[in-house]
């Protein structure tokens, strides 16, 4: 920890450290109830890991859901949320959360001007056979001028690598989604990205940081690396952070939130937390675990769910491709399109490829007789008929391949040579694969069963939108790894007012983390698409107000 300094640089009564969903929030709501609030954040723009991500915000028996004509409850939204828990939750936490989402994420709408659109037809991961799930949960945002952010439009995250820029969910979805990313309006898209028309994670943070640094004038600063807590007889005071150069003292009367993500980018961390040997990220490079660091210092509690089942991803480099001077990984989508599957070395199917949440912990199978993980590394297979209709990352039909990233061979065994890959048991998945494939089954793994897969990844023109054959030649094969999306195991423990928690039990004074710096103890042992930004915006909502209240 800093020692108290002489003089503090900056006083206020709030530091919000990140300015991802989290903290912007918690930002907000201080602010609103009287507060002088500070934002520091470590990369050159605002908005965080929320910034780079799809926008969507999970928001269960919501008042939108009227608008698309769906009928919800809190009976079935908490059923659903025990499902995703496994037991593996906290269910205190669970309560708190479910009985305050939507007051916060209203509050974003009606205070902070956020324009909530509800995604129509989208269901939960496990509809329909998961007591409680639904459709029409998720709220995503109308497009959003980054003109209006003013001396802050630079220092945003204007889009995503990942995710197609200027696009709005509804429209993705109506123009036939991912499967069918060929036939686009790219004019339009053009046209918007042009203007700084902004959609998805990166529009939804352009409300948020309009609201708190614009409208509300907050002060922020970006490239103000926070790198240690100051205390004074165990309560949090301020936060040494460094600003061109040199130390930068920040005062903080009430409180510090801590809202810097996870640890995507301290490998180390990653692949103890994640048991994992290799862990790359999709993330931007600004997320190295600080939050436990620093609050390490102080006693905090460490606590985790299990990495079996959340938002981790394998995926691929494209050779040169970088975002903020490091590598870009992508997380591999195109196992959910049909003429496309998975195989390990032994040349064996093992998942629903199209279902993340199958292939996850299928991955991590552990063989006790051979000590490895047996499906690790896996590689991704397809075919001309793939290679005709569909997209890989950032090549579409047509561009060749680097032949460092794709290896491709006329036959199926030629490939498996090529790879590495046990070749009879491979020609013969193969086989097998196709017989059913050409009738649409999967009788194996039931791949195409849930409706969400159909949605996101698959060609709605198929019979079944993930299932196609791979019959014919050439045949392509790319080896992949680990790639995280920021959303790890392991955070700090907090209590039911977003306060961090002592080893010893107690709650640490001056002292809150959300968003991802929070474990996951709400949520348990599983994950849904848009939970992450809506227990964000949650424990934000929380955690503002109870550093306003002075409790």
């Amino acid at each position: 920890m800093a020692a108290q300094p002489d003089r503090w640089d900056l006083e206020v009564d709030v530091v919000a450290i990140g300015s991802g969903l989290g903290g912007i929030t918690a930002a907000i709501v201080a602010h609103d109830r009287g507060k002088r609030v500070c934002v520091l954040e470590k990369a050159p723009r605002m908005g965080g890991l929320s910034g780079y991500g799809g926008g969507e915000v999970y928001c269960p028996n919501g008042r939108h859901m009227a608008e698309i004509g769906v009928e919800d409850s809190d009976e079935a939204t908490r059923a659903y949320f025990d499902f995703l828990a496994a037991g593996f939750n906290h269910p205190e936490l669970t309560d708190k959360l479910v009985a305050s989402y939507r007051s916060a994420i209203d509050y974003l709408e009606t205070e902070a001007g956020v324009q909530w659109v509800p995604v129509k037809g989208l269901p939960d991961y496990y509809y329909p056979d998961a007591p409680g799930s639904n459709t029409g949960r998720y709220l995503s945002v109308a497009l959003f001028d980054g003109n209006s952010l003013g001396e802050w439009q630079q220092k945003s995250w204007q889009a995503s690598p990942h995710l197609p820029p200027a696009l709005t969910h509804r429209e993705m979805y109506d123009w036939g989604g991912l499967g069918n990313v060929t036939q686009w309006d790219y004019e339009l898209l053009a046209e918007r990205i042009g203007n700084d028309q902004r959609a998805m994670g990166a529009g939804m943070m352009g409300y948020l940081l309009k609201a708190a640094l614009v409208d509300r004038g907050i002060t922020g600063y970006t490239e103000a690396p926070v790198r240690e807590l100051v205390a004074q007889e165990g309560v949090v005071i301020g936060v040494r952070a460094e600003r061109e150069g040199r130390d930068f003292f920040v005062r903080a009367r009430d409180g510090v939130v801590l809202a810097v993500g996870g640890y995507d980018h301290n490998p180390d961390m990653a692949a103890m937390f994640e048991n994992m040997h290799e862990w790359n990220s999709s993330t931007q490079p600004y997320f190295h675990g600080d939050h436990l660091v620093m609050a390490g210092e102080l006693g905090a509690a460490i606590a985790a769910v299990p990495p079996t089942n959340l938002g981790m991803f394998f995926g691929y480099n494209i050779p040169g491709e970088e975002h903020e001077g490091v590598p870009l990984y992508r997380s591999s989508w195109e196992c959910g399109c049909p003429h496309a599957i998975w195989v390990n070395r032994a040349g064996k199917r093992f998942c629903d490829e199209s279902f993340y949440k199958d292939s996850q912990p299928a991955l991590r199978s552990w063989n006790g007789h051979a000590q490895a993980q047996e499906n690790i590394p896996p590689f991704l297979i397809f075919d001309q008929n793939y290679r005709d209709r569909y997209p890989l990352g950032s090549f579409t039909p047509g561009m060749d391949f680097p032949p460092e990233l794709v290896t491709q061979a006329d036959t199926p065994r030629e490939l498996a040579e090529k790879l590495g890959i046990e070749a009879e048991t491979f020609e013969q998945t193969i086989a097998h694969y196709n017989e059913y494939a050409a009738q649409g089954k999967d009788p194996d793994f039931g791949s195409g069963h849930y409706p969400w897969t159909q949605r996101l990844a698959g060609d709605m023109s198929f019979e079944n939108p993930n299932v196609g054959p791979l019959d014919k030649a050439p045949y392509y094969g790319v080896k992949l790894v680990p790639v995280g999306v920021g959303i790890n195991s392991h955070g700090l423990r907090t209590d039911t007012h977003a306060r961090v928690m002592h080893l010893r039990g107690h709650p640490i004074p001056g002292l809150y983390a959300v968003g991802n710096s929070a474990a996951l103890l709400d949520l348990g042992g599983g994950y849904q698409s848009g939970t992450s930004n809506m227990r964000a915006i949650t424990w934000g909502f929380i955690a503002g107000q109870h550093l306003a209240a002075g409790s």
